[in-house]
């Protein structure tokens, strides 16, 4: 073989390497992402359809409070996951709740609630952003407008704690494994995290993010974008040292919101 043609063969040896590196690259995408964004598909999917039924029942046959109040005790007692079911009237009046706990908190106007306004105004339902209710946790709210004769009658509604719910789906998934999961709502609050400590708190604005630069950049590049991977530096779980992590993320779509499932693997 002549010169020539030992370093033509040899440069194409060289590119079909460093495209088969970069393809596997690209094709590399956890699975574990789809699996937990199909169970929290699964979990919300379950408690609307539960919902919707109760919703149907009131929309042919009208408002009626021993019967919504009965409805709502038995939606809470069929779910997994939702910490309280509430009866919300046309005047945004939490005017039914179970369970019993929250008795006290019957007659508080969340008139405006942005959810509470949108769904009223559109008449579909709405998935919250997290917040702090009124009887005082951090939760989201799944709420489902109730219309009879094409008349506005109220809403049900289901209060979850997202926390609680991701905790159950995701931990025995990473059980054991060498990389982490953490959710976050589009608009940077951290709904799940295996640093407790962390939920409930505003990636984009709190001020412990601050020296933390590159990790912002990161959080607004999984808000804008349904799925794919970056990279950020941070303390490592339960730590106070600092690791570069290599990062995926894929988009959970309900009833408006999104939350942003991450893969975090320390390089």
């Amino acid at each position: 073989m002549n010169k020539q043609n030992f370093f033509l063969c040899l440069l194409i040896v060289v590119l079909f390497s460093s495209c088969k590196n970069d393809k596997d690259e690209i094709l590399f995408f956890p699975g574990q992402l789809d699996l937990l964004k199909n169970e929290v598909n699964a979990s919300f999917d379950s408690l609307n359809n539960s919902i919707n039924a109760a919703v149907n029942v009131f929309s042919a046959s009208g408002f009626d409070a021993v019967a919504m109040r009965s409805k709502l005790l038995e939606l809470y007692n069929e779910s997994t996951f939702a910490a309280e079911l509430v009866y919300t009237s046309p005047d945004g009046i939490m005017e039914i709740i179970e369970p019993a706990a929250y008795y006290s908190y019957e007659g508080s106007n969340i008139s405006a609630q942005p959810h509470v306004i949108k769904a009223f105004q559109t008449k579909q339902p709405v998935l919250s952003d997290g917040f702090i209710v009124v009887e005082g946790y951090q939760a989201a709210v799944t709420i489902h407008p109730v219309i009879h004769n094409n008349q506005l009658i109220g809403a049900i509604s289901a209060v979850i704690v997202p926390a609680n719910l991701l905790k159950r789906i995701i931990e025995p998934v990473v059980k054991n494994q060498d990389f982490e999961v953490w959710v976050m709502e589009k608009t940077g609050l951290t709904l799940y995290d295996q640093d407790e400590e962390e939920i409930g708190i505003n990636v984009l604005t709190h001020p412990m993010y601050d020296d933390f630069p590159v990790l912002r950049q990161a959080c607004l590049k999984m808000a804008g974008e349904e799925s794919g991977e970056t990279k950020y530096s941070f303390y490592q779980t339960g730590t106070n040292i600092v690791v570069n992590k290599k990062t995926y993320w894929n988009t959970f779509h309900m009833q408006g919101n999104q939350w942003k499932i991450i893969y975090v693997k320390p390089e």
